[in-house]
């Protein structure tokens, strides 16, 4: 790593957390899907977080998601 890197490494408006986007065509597509089917997936997944993200897990998802690290 060069002198440069480690020095914007370090930076505090550097970013954090995530992000992704998604194209038009995906959020029609999205669109289309019944409102039961979203609701049906949405406590699907909720559920399979609970599980799978428990203790320290969950806490690093959490600040990872609030851009703490």
């Amino acid at each position: 790593m060069s002198r440069n890197s480690k020095k914007s490494a370090r930076r505090p408006d550097r970013r954090r957390g995530f992000s992704y986007s998604v194209t038009d065509a995906q959020i029609r597509e999205w669109l289309r899907f019944p409102v039961r089917e979203k609701l049906l997936w949405l406590e699907e997944a909720n559920r399979f977080n609970e599980k799978a993200l428990r203790g320290g897990t969950l806490r690093v998802w959490e600040a990872f998601r609030a851009g703490r690290i």
